[in-house]
Formats: structure tokens, sequence, C-alpha cells
């Protein structure tokens, strides 16, 4: 199911639970309703067995009476159990009617139909012997008493007997058959809750440790790429959210390991990079001690030219003053040529006066 979410697995599992509470539900409706129905059945038949009771108590009353009215001498027994007769034989009627109306199942119908047809028989023979009795022929009424209402009494009695026996009958089976359904739906019920639990429990188990699993994966994985770990190859995950964590992991575990193979490259260039800067700066530091050196020799040559500078400075000074010396010299040696050739230039006499 690693293929399904986490939120499918949920709902399938939630569905699942609640499938099997509505077969639950439905077994249980269902068995409820055949419950109910058993017991609307068994009323009726109580109440057909209560008419069957009432009908073979009239029999058994009516046949007494008629025999001991045939048994007795004379009609004033007859006369005396008349009227109360007629009443019970139309209650009968009323009971086989009301009988027929309620019964629902074939066999119902069939022995009450049994005990219409000798009731027949036996009203049949019970008139003719009271017809008899009233006519004063108690040799006739005794044969006929003696000859077919016994033996119509008897199955009279016997058939009331048997529509009793069926009706009881029905009513235990319906009761057993409601006792059953109560046993099945207590045990086909325990039977499906303990499904229905056994579904959740399954499907809570399943659930919770594929995701404790996957979390649990994803975790060991982060764990292994968080200490740097980046060589094992991670498990592949389904199509659940679980599976898209460990490919989201996977990912960055692939592009971890391309920016470290990167750096790693770059640390490379940057090391060879720091190898041939180190060789530089050694060669600039030889270059520079050299440069160094010249500069001292500079510097001394340049102290030397400094003080041969100042030498001249001072030679130049010290011929500046000499040539301002002679020029002055120079000057009055001028001065001097110019008075002589000024006195040269003038007459004798003035000469001789100069002179003197």
């Amino acid at each position: 199911m690693n293929h399904l979410k986490i939120s499918t697995r949920l709902t399938l599992g939630f569905a699942a639970i609640t499938l099997a509470f509505l077969v639950l539900s439905a077994f249980a409706a269902w068995r409820i309703n055949q419950v109910s129905l058993a017991t609307e059945r068994i009323e009726v038949q109580t109440q057909l067995l209560d008419l069957a009771n009432k009908w073979q108590g009239d029999v058994r009353q009516n046949s007494a009476r008629s025999l001991a009215v045939a048994y007795s001498p004379g009609p004033a027994l007859f006369e005396f159990f008349k009227a109360d007769m007629a009443a019970t034989s139309v209650g009968t009627t009323a009971i086989q009617k009301k009988f027929l109306e309620l019964a629902q199942d074939e066999g119902s119908r069939q022995r009450a139909q049994a005990v219409g047809d000798v009731r027949k028989v036996w009203l049949a023979v019970r008139d003719e012997a009271n017809a008899l009795k009233t006519a004063g022929d108690e040799a006739g009424t005794q044969a006929v008493v003696r000859d077919k209402l016994v033996p119509a009494t008897a199955d009279y009695t016997r058939v009331t007997q048997n529509l009793v026996d069926g009706e009881l009958a029905n009513v235990r089976d319906t009761r057993v058959a409601i006792e059953a359904m109560f046993s099945q739906l207590f045990v086909l019920g325990g039977v499906l809750l303990a499904l229905c639990l056994g579904i959740a429990v399954f499907a809570s188990w399943s659930i919770s440790r594929g995701i404790a699993k996957g979390i649990d994966m994803a975790s060991t994985a982060a764990q292994r790429i968080g200490e740097g770990d980046l060589s094992q190859a991670l498990p592949q995950g389904g199509q659940d959210e679980i599976g898209h964590l460990m490919q989201a992991l996977a990912k960055m575990q692939t592009s971890l390991a391309g920016v470290v193979q990167h750096v790693r490259l770059n640390s490379d260039s940057v090391a060879t990079a720091s190898a041939e800067i180190a060789q530089g700066n050694q060669d600039l530091s030889s270059r520079t001690e050299s440069q160094a050196s010249a500069l001292e020799q500079t510097a001394a040559s340049m102290e030397e030219l400094s003080s041969t500078v100042k030498q001249n400075a001072d030679n130049a000074r010290q011929a500046n003053q000499l040539a301002m010396s002679a020029s002055q010299v120079a000057e009055q040696g001028g001065s001097v040529v110019a008075e002589v050739v000024d006195t040269i230039g003038q007459p004798q006499d003035q000469r001789h006066h100069q002179c003197d």
C-alpha cells in the first residue's frame, strides 16, 4: 500500500471499519426484523392456540351434553341443554371462522379444515340422535349413539386435539426459532464485532507501522546526511508522503554531493593557486631583498652623491665669491684703466698741470 497516500490509506481504513460496522448493523437489523416477524407470528400462533383450545373445549362440552342427553331417559334433559348446545354451536362456528382467517401456514389451515369436516359429520349424527330422542325412540337413539355418535365424537375430539397439538408445536417451533435467532444474533454479532475490531486494529497497526517505518528511514537518512555521509544510497519510497520525503532527501543528497564535489574541485584550484602565490611570494621576497640591497647601494651612492654635491656647492660658492672678488678687482682695474686712458687722452699741458 506504499503507492497510496497516507490520507488515502486512512480513508480506506476508516471506510473498511465503517463498512464492517454497516454490515454488522445491517445484519443486526435483519435479524431483529426476523425476530420481530417471528414475534408477530408467535402472537398469531398464540391466538390460534387459544382458539383451538376453546374449540376443543366447546367440542368436549357439547359432546358430553349430547351423550348425556342420549343416555338419559325421556326428552327432559335435551330440553334443558338445547339452548346451551345451540349457543355453543354458534360460538364454535365463530371460532372456526376466526381461526381460518388468522391461520397463515398451510398446516394450520388443513388441520382446521379437517376439524370442520369432522364437525359436520358429528353435527349430523348428533341431530339424528336428538331427533330420535325427541320422537321417543329410545332404542333407535341408543343405536345411533353407539354406532355413530360415539365414533364421531372420538374423531371430533381427536382432530381437535391434533389442531391444538399442531398450534402448540407451531408456537414451540417459533419460540425455538426466535431463541436461535437471538443466539445467532449474539454469536454472529460478536463475530462481526470482533471482525470490525480486528479490521480497525489491523488498519491502525498497518498505517501507523508504515508511517513510523517511513519516518524512521527518513530520520536515519537525514541524520546520516547531517553527519556528512553522502555515499549511501537512500531506499526508494512509495508514492505516499513518506516516499515523496525520501525522494526529496535523495535529491538533497545528490545536490549536496554535487556541491561538495564542486567545492572539492575549487579547493584543489585554490590549493594550486595558493602554491603558485606562495612561490610568487617567495620570488617576490627574493626580488624584494635584491631590490632592498640595490636600494641600500643606491642610498649609499646617493649619500656619496649628496656629499659630492654639497662639496660642489661649497666649491661653487667659493668660486662665486672668488668670481665676485675678481669681478670687483676687474671693475677696479677697469676704473683704473679708464682713468689711465683718460689721462692719456688729455693735452700735454693738462698732463703737466696735473702732474704738477
